[in-house]
């Protein structure tokens, strides 16, 4: 078995640099890691990038005019929209995050760092129950797709599966020392980087790399094919 590394930093040390990084982050990194939230979370789903850049623009033509931004959301509220009301209240309150993250950039441009960065704080708080609803409305706008698309996704991922089986059995006749395995431990340590290697190579994710260890041990143990290819290979005493 391999063994364990300690980690690089002490608890003590770890808080510290965490700490350090926290207060280092400047406004306008608050305001992109926001905006990269909701790329990363929202505008790939239930929306699409060109309404965000179109969102974006039309909110940039108004912060510095309150009539202005008081219509813009007039008109927001007047939308109709096809789609169930969830996701009608999801897209309303993406607007209105993106919105506030722009008042907070024209807050900075007028040199209010306090009213910048509670506009940068509500904004926050809004994107993380935002990300927390969007895979609600996620998972029930796709409710009627998800069954065949599981038993899809299933057969696939079980010829996955199988293909590292197969593997598997092969690298335990082909590496078998001469006397044969003396112990389970030892068969999967020698085979983790080849299987590592073979995963990486066929670009299966079905199987964790990092979990090689835990299922390799258990299909040995369980596996009708695995389990067989070591009892072929294994010491007359090994365990």
């Amino acid at each position: 078995m391999k063994a364990i590394k300690p980690p690089l930093f002490s608890p003590t040390q770890f808080a510290i640099n965490m700490n350090k990084s926290i207060g280092l982050t400047t406004l306008g990194e608050a305001i992109a890691r926001n905006h990269c939230l909701l790329r990363e979370h929202i505008f790939d789903s239930p929306l699409d990038v060109d309404d965000y850049a179109q969102l974006l623009e039309a909110i940039r033509a108004v912060t510095n005019e309150p009539a202005l931004q008081a219509e813009l959301e007039t008109r927001w509220r007047n939308q109709n929209s096809k789609q169930d009301e969830e996701t009608n209240t999801l897209q309303r309150h993406v607007r209105y995050a993106c919105l506030y993250l722009e008042l907070a950039r024209t807050a900075e441009a007028h040199k209010d760092r306090e009213r910048a960065w509670a506009f940068t704080n509500y904004a926050s708080l809004m994107i993380g129950e935002i990300i927390e609803k969007s895979a609600a409305a996620i998972n029930a706008m796709e409710a009627d797709k998800r069954s065949d698309k599981n038993s899809k996704n299933a057969q696939g991922r079980n010829k996955s599966i199988l293909l590292v089986k197969n593997e598997a059995a092969r690298l335990l006749v082909e590496r078998q020392p001469e006397n044969g395995w003396p112990t389970k431990i030892k068969a999967v340590y020698h085979l983790e980087d080849p299987l590592a290697e073979f995963i990486e190579k066929n670009n299966i994710p079905a199987l964790k790399i990092s979990n090689i260890e835990k299922w390799l041990t258990a299909w040995l143990r369980e596996d009708v094919l695995v389990n067989q290819a070591w009892e072929k290979t294994k010491h007359a005493k090994a365990r």
